[in-house]
């Protein structure tokens, strides 16, 4: 649901509310039909599509608002929560791409469109978050690959687009409103040319975002065919760890970071040595005692104790402290965001400060890095994932059937189902 739409779309609802359907333990009213019928209807007029009859999105909003309670109510019995932290920063990221400035002018946007707006909306990404991860946990058991299946795809002639060249890179834009204002244009130049300087001289990229107010953010990895041309120039021409040349698109001046790079051909792999210690937030430790258990250790690192001894001892993370923290060879996109960030800017043989992720609280050491050939590892892990794309959908599917048929399910037309 867009931010707009979060915000007002209950503006839309019956007057009259009534309920619609009994799903278990909650039910369906007639305003929430009314509010996702409207968004439906605008995504269609924002794709320049005319909408179906309203009695064939209605019956579509009807059967989807049943399968979401069905999974809320799930999530709910089990007691199975996103974290305070994923929440913020799935939020933050939402934030960052409508151009909002910080948080809490974000928060400000949303009040003012309607009240209570960024309530309504935190609940609204927060249940979705929650039923991406109850989804991905329910359906992936039931997905079964083998050697076998990965061999004959690699034998197929589908590999081939599979294993097309993907590029990890960065995103960075000076925004522009009018593309048509010169004015505007040339402060977005001066402003893209300005950071493109600041980078290049050892500023981070997230202090030149925030001082700068670009837009933009880490893309993950995507496929050369995926993307405009320009994107594919810059990123071919940039080794590494280098930013491309800022140029206009329709929203802004662009510039690229190229921060890795795989392919059938070649699977040249930047890898990292790590060791890290992890200060554990749960519900009976909180963000501020974990962070200063994390500020007692560092201070203890920084006046000379051994990382792996205070790794076994102190940190929170059973599978690396046993081995004194050590987290072995580590490449880029293997680990969260946060950590992932610090990891890629912190030189061999220095600790990082103190920094937060979804888990806790961190410091990490980068003891070594090396490029390794992933080519054959790399061949697998793409077949694997793309037989697995391809199932995912029909488990899915046949999941939801399940939960549908096995649910309470009272809609209020006299009839009556399970």
């Amino acid at each position: 649901m867009s931010v707009a739409h979060a915000a007002t779309t209950s503006t839309v609802a019956a007057p009259l509310d009534h309920v619609v359907a009994v799903v278990d333990d909650s039910v369906l009213l007639a305003s929430e039909v009314g509010r996702s019928m409207y968004d439906t209807k605008q995504q269609f007029l924002a794709r320049k599509q005319t909408p179906p009859s309203d009695e064939v999105i209605q019956n579509d909003v009807v059967r989807q608002l049943i399968l979401r309670k069905i999974q809320l109510g799930i999530i709910a019995r089990s007691g199975a929560n996103v974290d305070e932290n994923t929440l913020n920063s799935a939020i933050a990221s939402i934030a960052q791409q409508q151009g909002a400035s910080s948080l809490s002018a974000f928060q400000a946007k949303l009040d003012s469109i309607k009240p209570n707006g960024y309530a309504e909306f935190r609940q609204q990404i927060q249940d979705d978050l929650n039923i991406n991860r109850l989804q991905q946990n329910r359906v992936s058991s039931r997905i079964k690959i083998t050697d076998q299946d990965i061999d004959n795809f690699l034998s197929s002639p589908q590999s081939v687009e599979a294993l097309k060249t993907e590029f990890n890179f960065t995103v960075l834009q000076a925004p522009f409103s009018d593309e048509k204002n010169a004015v505007e244009v040339a402060k977005a130049n001066a402003t893209a040319a300005e950071a493109l300087k600041q980078l290049q001289a050892g500023k981070s990229v997230e202090t030149v975002v925030n001082s700068l107010q670009l837009r933009g953010g880490n893309q993950g990895w995507r496929k050369s065919d995926e993307l405009p041309t320009p994107f594919v120039e810059a990123l071919t021409s940039l080794k590494r760890g280098e930013f491309s040349k800022p140029f206009m698109t329709s929203d802004g001046v662009d510039f690229l970071q190229l921060n890795d790079e795989r392919g059938a051909a070649g699977a040249i792999v930047h890898q990292y040595h790590v060791r890290h210690i992890l200060a554990k937030t749960s519900e009976v430790v909180s963000v501020d005692e974990a962070k200063l258990k994390i500020d007692d250790i560092y201070a203890k690192l920084k006046a000379g104790a051994s990382f792996e001894d205070m790794a076994k001892a102190y940190s929170d993370d059973p599978g690396s402290a046993q081995n004194g923290g050590d987290l072995n060879w580590v490449s880029t996109g293997e680990m969260v965001p946060a950590f992932e960030k610090v990891m890629l800017n912190t030189p061999e043989g220095q600790l990082s400060a103190p920094f937060q992720s979804n888990f806790g609280w961190h410091i990490l050491q980068v003891e070594a890095s090396r490029d390794q050939d992933m080519t054959q590892q790399y061949r697998r892990e793409v077949a694997k994932k793309t037989l697995y794309d391809r199932q995912y959908p029909v488990e899915l599917d046949n999941w939801l059937r399940e939960i549908r048929a096995a649910a309470y399910v009272d809609i209020r037309d006299g009839s009556t189902s399970r």
